[in-house]
């Protein structure tokens, strides 16, 4: 039987000494200590696939020291809450959750008028927004100009404005009607806090914009998903659960909770029962008013997953299921092969929109107009999707909504579709479509994505490891370290 044990042995110890080979190498913003503050996402997109990898390998070895490591992870990125630390969102609120602002949100600059108060304020959506500078110059006697620039954008000048409510090249409607997708700028004027004699007039110069701080659902749900799924283990698995570890799970499980509840008024249904997490319209993003993209809710999904089976609340029980069939009614099954959208079928910038002359009824603060996007999932995000079919299929006491068909029919999406097997060995497409480019060097190293789909196609474990590169590209991310422990079964 020695050969035998080796071969069922062998693949895990590698995948283990890879993980923690992964881990000892993570330097900067990536590890080994999480950073103080989510500002820039390296908590939400980074931490968090620490955790969940750490999370992993709790459950797939049983040795309590990697969920002692998760229990310190977890209990430094508490400690950077924003109502730990006293920070403030965009509405003034400072919640138990974790904002980012940097590259992930709106960014806008207040011009002040002559005497110094606020006038109009400017805002430039993603990407390259927190770098953008505007510019306010006389134009004329009677009106000013406002030029919008900054690294990697297009400019945007939009001559002729007024500060005057009742002028008809008032600024705010003027942006409006100049509104263009690439570039993304909007305007509000800002009405006087008292009465003033004479003309308004901009104050003259360069202006910096600043991004807006906000908690964003889907990085919430990165960061709760492995605590509860910690509660979790300690419940059905002690042993794995070191008993220091075991009296703390209470209060992880409570701080998720409250996070996720955090973002209720951003939940969602459709008529037929799908359910997703969305943007309100004032928020300062650059999707405003539409749903988030099927990764980015099934995010929430996972947390949600977790806290129905060890709470029973029939709260998250129901979001579970209404998230599943979200994600299982935009399953297009073709000669039973399962492909979906990056964004929900059912949703806004799926089918896009147009502006309807007013902001006030656009839906959105930031983007009166979009034109439709139906691009397939992309492999890197289709790691959450995946994780959530799997999560949800097995867990216990949730409505069934996935059946074996379907777990065969993205088991096959593997096989068939993300798998190119042109050329000299197999590599990943950039997306679950079949048609798409052949995916990047990194792309290749989240593979392991699919393991989990063996069961249902035996084709899946021989081609991961044909696809999957003997280490990950640097440098080296958090979600390294959660495709490496994906191996370790």
């Amino acid at each position: 039987m020695p050969k035998l044990t080796d071969r069922v042995l062998g693949p895990r110890r590698t995948a283990i000494r890879s993980f923690h080979e992964t881990e000892r190498n993570l330097v900067g913003v990536n590890g080994p200590d999480v950073p103080p503050h989510n500002e820039t996402g390296v908590i939400g997109w980074g931490t968090s696939w620490r955790m969940q990898g750490h999370l992993l390998m709790a459950e797939r070895t049983g040795r309590p020291a990697y969920a002692e490591r998760l229990a310190e992870l977890i209990d430094q990125v508490l400690r950077a809450r924003d109502d730990v630390r006293g920070v403030r969102d965009f509405r003034g609120r400072s919640l138990p959750v974790w904002s980012s602002a940097h590259k992930f949100t709106a960014a806008s600059a207040v011009l002040c008028d002559t005497d110094g108060r606020p006038a109009l304020e400017v805002t430039v959506c993603p990407p390259h927004a927190r770098t953008a500078k505007v510019t306010v110059a006389a134009d004329g006697d009677r009106h000013f100009r406002i030029t919008v620039t900054g690294p990697d954008r297009a400019d945007v000048d939009v001559p002729g404005l007024s500060l005057d409510p009742l002028d008809e090249r008032r600024a705010d409607r003027v942006v409006y009607a100049a509104y263009e997708q690439r570039t993304a700028v909007t305007a509000r004027l800002v009405p006087r806090d008292r009465p003033a004699p004479g003309p308004r007039r901009p104050r003259p110069g360069t202006f910096a914009v600043r991004p807006a701080t906000v908690s964003l659902a889907a990085q919430t749900g990165m960061i709760t998903y492995p605590m509860a799924g910690l509660a979790r283990l300690a419940r059905d698995r002690p042993d794995a659960v070191p008993a220091s570890v075991r009296r703390r799970v209470d209060g992880y499980l409570d701080a998720a909770d409250r996070a996720l509840r955090a973002h209720d008024e951003q939940w969602g249904t459709t008529d037929d029962g799908r359910g997703f997490y969305r943007w309100l319209p004032d928020e300062p993003v650059s999707f405003a008013g539409a749903e988030l993209p099927t990764n980015e809710f099934l995010a929430m999904g996972r947390a949600a997953v977790q806290l129905a089976v060890v709470t029973g609340e029939d709260r998250w029980r129901e979001r579970a299921a209404a998230m599943a069939r979200a994600l299982h009614g935009d399953l297009a099954v073709t000669d039973g092969v399962a492909t979906w959208p990056y964004w929900p079928g059912f949703g806004r910038v799926h089918h896009g929109w147009r502006a309807t002359g007013s902001p006030k009824t656009d839906g959105s603060d930031v983007r009166p107009s979009y034109r439709a996007v139906t691009v397939p999932e992309d492999v890197t995000h289709a790691l959450i999707d995946l994780d959530f079919l799997c999560l949800y299929h097995d867990a216990p006491g949730l409505p069934e909504v996935f059946t074996r068909a379907d777990m065969r029919a993205v088991a096959r999406t593997f096989t068939r579709n993300a798998v190119d097997r042109r050329g000299r060995a197999p590599r990943l497409r950039h997306d679950v479509g079949g048609g798409g480019r052949r995916g990047t060097d990194r792309e290749q190293a989240y593979v392991a994505a699919w393991l989990p789909l063996r069961r249902w196609s035996r084709e899946v474990p021989r081609l991961v490891r044909a696809v999957r590169p003997p280490a990950p590209p640097l440098p080296l991310m958090g979600v390294d370290t959660y495709c490496a422990a994906l191996l370790a079964s």
